[in-house]
Formats: structure tokens, C-alpha cells, sequence
């Protein structure tokens, strides 16, 4: 078992960083896992999983001699600096424990990383763990571009003020998260931030509504909306936004 925790501080040097607890439960039990020849590896010899920009994300994966004979894993290939690998020797020749963090300083992306375990059995030689790690911006969007199809503009009594459509803003982890200000090149939209509160203006996700302040010209209109964060590796998102009014 592994778990991470999120810790903040008071300290400049170190404002936050990542706790992480690991443990190992062994038992008399068959232990449970994909069988990879004379192994039983828990629960997976595949290990993916996402973590925010700047922050790290753990794991633990089991490895058990399935057979009566010891087996002994002599030697480990990291196979990268994507995680930081370490071998545990829980019952030399029966259990061991194989333990990884992810860096926080890789950039956005897929990481792949494939960690190699030499041992003394003639049937499996080596035993191969692959580890992904799939890093995300610390702040994200959701939807990636607005479209806003057949706004009616030519009825002279036609209303387009109760259209509107949603934006989303998320922080990948904890809490902290506040839009500093949201502006666009197109003058007819009124975006609103329907998350905003004075007593506490940080959070984890914000809400943006998107409308408009009058009826757009008649024709096809492409901008963008601006939104300014907190968030030091995110300071700027910008939305794409298309609006076909007839």
C-alpha cells in the first residue's frame, strides 16, 4: 500500500511538499497478482497513473516467488530518471517489494520508464515493471474551445442575453486556486465568474459563465477568452472561442 499526502508550510525554502507513506502487509495468503512466469507481481508489472505539474505521485508494486524453490532478484535497472526506484528484499529468495516516486520537476507528457530485474531463475532471467507517469498542467480548462452555433441575431425582438455556455477551471491538486481577472477580444460577450467569493476567494475549481452583453453582427466571429490565474506555472490560459450568429 501506498498514500501521498499533500503538506504546506509556513517555510520560504519549502512552502510544500509531498508526504509519502508506504507499507507492506505480508501473510500467509497466496498473494494476489498478474503471474509473470515463476512470479506473482501485484497487482500489475504495469503501473500507470496522472499527477499536476510540480508535484510527485508513488508506488508500490508487489513481487513473489510463486514457486517452492527461493529465487533470488539479484540486480535492478532503474531504467530512467523519470522515477526514483528502490528494491526491498522483504524474505530473500520469496518477497520483495519494488518502490517508485515520479520526479516533480518532469514537464507536461506521457513518461515512460521500464525498470529491469535480473534473477537467478533459468525460466524468467529478467523481469520487466513498466511504469507510466502522465504529468498534466497544475491548472486545466474543460472545454479546450467554446462554439457557440446558429445564434439568432437577425429577429429585431430576438433575445441572445440567456445563452450561455460554461467554462471550468480546475486546480490539479489541494486548494488555492483564484481567476485574477477574465477578458476577451470579442466586445459583445459577458463572461461571469459564478464561483467568486469575497470571504474566500481561492478554491479548487472555478466556474466561468459565458454569454453575451448584446447581439453579435450577423457572420462568423472567432476570439479568444483570456483568463488570468494565481497560479505560478499557469499564469495565462486562453480559450478559443467561435460564434456563427444568423
Amino acid at each position: 500500500m501506498s498514500k501521498t499526502a499533500e503538506v504546506y508550510t509556513n517555510d520560504p525554502q519549502k512552502e510544500q511538499f509531498t508526504l509519502t507513506v508506504s507499507m507492506v502487509v505480508l501473510s500467509d495468503m497466496t498473494p494476489q497478482g498478474k503471474i509473470v512466469g515463476p512470479f506473482i507481481v501485484g497487482p500489475n508489472n504495469q503501473w500507470s497513473a496522472r499527477s499536476p505539474r510540480g508535484m510527485s505521485t508513488n508506488g508500490l508494486i508487489s513481487i513473489s516467488n510463486n514457486t517452492a524453490e527461493a529465487i533470488k532478484i539479484t540486480q535492478m535497472n532503474p531504467g530512467g530518471e523519470a522515477f526514483n526506484v528502490k528494491l526491498q528484499t522483504l524474505e530473500e529468495g520469496k518477497r520483495y517489494a519494488l518502490e517508485f516516486l515520479s520526479s516533480p520537476t518532469l514537464p507536461a507528457g506521457s513518461h515512460v520508464q521500464t525498470v529491469k530485474l535480473a534473477t537467478d531463475s533459468k525460466q524468467m532471467p529478467e523481469l520487466t515493471v513498466d511504469l507510466q507517469i502522465v504529468v498534466v498542467p497544475a491548472v486545466s480548462v474543460n472545454p479546450a474551445n467554446l462554439v457557440f452555433e446558429n445564434v439568432p441575431v437577425s429577429d429585431p425582438e430576438g433575445d441572445v442575453t440567456y445563452l450561455s455556455k460554461f467554462v471550468w477551471v480546475k486546480l490539479a491538486r489541494g486548494n488555492g486556486l483564484e481567476v485574477k481577472s477574465i477578458t476577451s477580444d470579442l466586445p459583445f460577450l459577458k463572461i461571469k465568474n459564478e464561483s467568486s467569493n469575497d470571504s474566500n476567494p481561492t478554491t479548487q475549481t472555478i466556474v466561468l459563465r459565458v454569454g453575451f452583453n448584446e447581439k453579435p453582427p450577423v457572420g462568423t466571429h472567432s476570439g479568444k477568452i483570456k483568463i488570468e490565474t494565481n497560479n505560478a506555472d499557469v499564469k495565462v490560459i486562453e480559450v478559443p472561442i467561435k460564434i456563427v450568429a444568423k
